[in-house]
């Protein structure tokens, strides 16, 4: 099995790339430092009760005591070794998340986890409507993702399972399965029947015997709801449709302007736009890592840090490592998911028309010569913003990308860091503002705010 790329966009919420590894597996992965939209739990609202199709659900605790295993898991409020739904508020707003570290025993497979009772007592419930579940977690150790279901039998401990890779430390990932993605070892059978009479989701951590780590998993999603709402960071908000009487604003996005999160233009209606997202070349079978700077605590989505003063500010900065694997060639990087104001006021993603912008103007710093790539699903046109140092405004017009025609359909704007060789040294990056196309100085910049590199 290999996971399908999900890199859809939304309004105040984290995008990110699906990717898959090697193992036959594997669940879809997003950058480090992203997190998505949860309509079953969210750590941040401090509850026990998860969202079950209207009913509820509880967390709880799992070892492999029965194996005969000695693996147990510490978690910082709790006396014990076990979370119920009586003690688990305490845990969760110690931790914003459900968290503990995980000491795994002497058994040849050792494993502790945590999981959801879906329904009662001798009760299923059918999920498959959620088409599978995202989780947004940080985890030291690999975590394996198992659905319990009535009739199914796990004595073998050949269960339905997808596995879920650990994150990089302090950093937290979304990740995505399809319950098509839930496997046996031992058959081709997967969960997409079981789903219809569910009754547990587990999350087990798996490792070396006597291997310790930390996790926390800071929300889960419906597969459905996940992926629609998957990982933006910030809306670009444009200007009016064309033909309009209304003087266009052509900085469309500043992140040194005193409140980066507001895109209220000046006299400007805001129809037209895009969402911030990140990716990375792992469904091509690289394995690049793109994360957000260290200023950013794991105990914040972008969204909190990014507009929170005190936190960070001056543009979005990530750092990437890139890893070719056995791909082509190796990348990873952010961008702009385009979409328009429905007449309901929602932002929906779609191929926009932004010929009228002439262009784009970006404010950046890079380590490294990246990619600017103006995209009409999957057709591709590209300009290079050259390495710099210190914060530069590079203007190109759409005719300098090609005569195509993109800009008329646009889907995305990518700003990637890329190489045709291992590079396993991490490249710092900024985009500092986004205009449309002009000669220079498209939006006015906060220096203060940007560190050069």
């Amino acid at each position: 099995m290999l996971s399908k790329v999900l890199r859809l966009s939304a309004l105040t919420i984290l995008i990110g790339a699906v990717a898959c590894t090697k193992d036959s597996n594997t669940a879809g992965i997003t950058e480090e430092g992203n997190s998505i939209a949860f309509d079953l739990w969210s750590g941040a609202s401090g509850v026990a009760r998860v969202n079950i199709n209207g009913s509820d659900g509880y967390w709880f605790s799992v070892d492999d005591e029965d194996d005969g295993g000695s693996s147990q898991i510490n978690f910082p409020t709790l006396d014990g070794h076990e979370l119920t739904s009586d003690n688990m508020k305490s845990l969760v707003s110690h931790c914003g998340g459900l968290c503990g570290t995980v000491e795994l025993g002497d058994a040849s497979a050792p494993s502790a986890g945590v999981g959801i009772a879906l329904t009662e007592k001798d009760t299923t419930v059918d999920v498959s409507e959620w088409d599978g579940i995202c989780v947004s977690y940080e985890s030291e150790l690999a975590m394996k993702g198992e659905l319990g279901y009535k009739n199914g039998s796990d004595a073998s401990g050949d269960v339905l399972s997808v596995n879920f890779d650990k994150t990089m430390k302090g950093a937290v990932a979304a990740r995505c399965a399809k319950w098509a993605d839930f496997k046996r070892n031992s058959s081709d059978d997967s969960g997409v029947d079981a789903a219809k009479k569910a009754t547990s989701l587990v999350f087990k951590f798996i490792g070396k015997a006597r291997e310790s780590g930390y996790f926390n998993i800071k929300g889960v999603s419906s597969y459905k709801h996940g992926v629609e709402n998957l990982d933006s960071v910030e809306t670009v908000q444009a200007t009016a449709v064309p033909n309009t009487e209304v003087e266009q604003e052509p900085c469309l996005w500043n992140g040194t302007s005193s409140n980066p999160s507001s895109f209220v233009w000046k006299g400007s209606p805001r129809i037209k736009g895009g969402l911030w997202y990140s990716y990375n070349d792992r469904n091509d079978g690289g394995a690049s890592l793109l994360y957000w700077s260290a200023d950013a605590p794991s105990y914040k989505n972008s969204i909190e840090w990014l507009t929170d003063d005190e936190l960070f500010e001056g543009g979005l900065s990530a750092r990437v490592s890139l890893d070719m694997g056995s791909a082509s060639r190796a990348y990873a990087g952010i961008g702009i998911k385009m979409a328009v104001k429905g007449d309901n006021g929602d932002t929906v993603v779609t191929a926009t028309d932004i010929s009228d912008w002439g262009g784009i103007c970006v404010y950046y710093m890079a380590e490294k010569d990246m990619r600017v790539v103006l995209a009409s699903d999957s057709l591709e046109t590209e300009n290079v913003m050259e390495a710099a140092a210190t914060p530069v405004e590079k203007c190109i017009a759409w005719d300098d990308f090609s005569s195509s025609g993109l800009a008329e359909k646009a889907t995305d704007i990518k700003f990637e860091v890329y190489s045709s060789e291992n590079v396993f040294n991490q490249i710092r990056f900024n985009i500092i503002a986004v205009g449309m196309y002009d000669t220079k100085d498209v939006c006015s910049i906060d220096s203060s705010k940007v560190t050069s590199f």
